[in-house]
């Protein structure tokens, strides 16, 4: 299993969501530089909330947290941070969303969001 690293994060998710390359060219042009808290701050986690919401893009869904459990199980500190404070902190800000957002977690996924909610006092 090979390590997901922070410097990587970004190109792998664009390998596996290519929708998301033209988000990538304009924060790009806009911030000069990869800026990954920030780049998925404003593609997965605008999108993620909607798609649990509509819950009709079932196969996008299992494919964005399939990736999630690999960032939590073979990222780096860095990729696993990314996840924890970006996106799962994100998610525990709506229950009824982080419900439906359960279903489709891996294990390691899971252990990560119970940590930041216990964190929060939201658990």
């Amino acid at each position: 299993m090979a390590l997901l690293k922070y410097d990587s994060v970004v190109s792998e998710f664009l390998n596996v969501f290519p929708e998301y390359k033209s988000a990538y060219n304009e924060h790009i042009e806009y911030n000069n530089e990869l800026l990954p808290h920030v780049f998925f701050g404003e593609t997965i986690n605008e999108d993620l909330p909607v798609l649990l919401e509509k819950h009709s893009d079932k196969e996008k869904l299992k494919n964005v947290f399939k990736f999630m459990e690999r960032m939590a199980t073979e990222g780096d500190i860095h990729v696993q941070e990314l996840l924890s404070t970006t996106i799962l902190e994100r998610l525990g800000d709506n229950p009824k969303l982080l419900e439906v957002a359960t279903v489709y977690m891996g294990d390691k996924t899971k252990i990560t969001l119970d940590e930041i909610e216990t964190f929060w006092g939201r658990q």
